[in-house]
Formats: C-alpha cells, sequence, structure tokens
C-alpha cells in the first residue's frame, strides 16, 4: 500500500512539474467543462493541472495493473522499461486527449514519460510481487 501510495504521489508530482513548466499549456476548455459543477477563476487554473495529474497517474497505475500479467509473462527484463514508456504514453495521451489539454510542451512531456517509467522501474524492485 506504501508502494502505491508513493508511485501516486510522484507521478502526480511529475506531471505537475511536467505541465507547470509548458509555457503554452490552455487547459482553459477544461475550465469551462467543470464550470456547471465548479466555478472557477482565471486565476485559479492551477486546480485543473492538479485534476489532470491526478488523472494522468490514475490511468497510469490502473493500467499497470491491467497489463501486470503481460509484464511477468511476455516480456523481459531488459523490455520492461520500454513497456513502462508505452504505458505512460498510453496514459499522458489518453488523458490529454481526453481533458482537452493543448500546447504542453512536448519536451517536457517526453521527460516526464521517461522519469516516470525510470521511476516505475525502480520501485518495482520494491514491491513483493
Amino acid at each position: 500500500m506504501l508502494l502505491l501510495i508513493t508511485r501516486f504521489l510522484t507521478l502526480i508530482g511529475l506531471n505537475l512539474l511536467s505541465t507547470s513548466f509548458s509555457p503554452q499549456i490552455n487547459s482553459q476548455q477544461l475550465l469551462n467543462d467543470l464550470s456547471p459543477i465548479i466555478q472557477l477563476k482565471e486565476n485559479q487554473i492551477i486546480y485543473t493541472y492538479v485534476l489532470i495529474s491526478i488523472c494522468v497517474s490514475l490511468v497510469t497505475l490502473f493500467l499497470l495493473k491491467i497489463f501486470k500479467p503481460f509484464i511477468e509473462i511476455y516480456l523481459l527484463y531488459y523490455l520492461r522499461f520500454s513497456f513502462y514508456i508505452l504505458i505512460n504514453l498510453l496514459s499522458v495521451s489518453s488523458v490529454y486527449l481526453v481533458l482537452r489539454v493543448y500546447g504542453y510542451s512536448r519536451f517536457y512531456v517526453l521527460i516526464y514519460i521517461l522519469t516516470s517509467s525510470f521511476f516505475l522501474l525502480i520501485t518495482r524492485k520494491f514491491s513483493k510481487n
């Protein structure tokens, strides 16, 4: 449980860094979509970044849980890193597409994908399975 919480919080932090360093990120459409539920002002756009980061982290951990049998059966150790890259790329692209996030820096997203994949690879050694 501690490993899951650590992974979740670290992935949120890494994605928040990636979104906050992107100078032209635009989550205005998400702000408009959330307006019937919660009223946020323009200066509170950071809450959309937090929501995006939480969604990316949840999707990443969910995909890892779903594809765990495939990781163990079909992948060798040296391919595990590329599988984590695939999972992170899938989660980032799907969440950004669904939440209509535009203008993100591809460089920082690439850094996020590589860093989070490396982090998931390292934390795998601490898991009991």
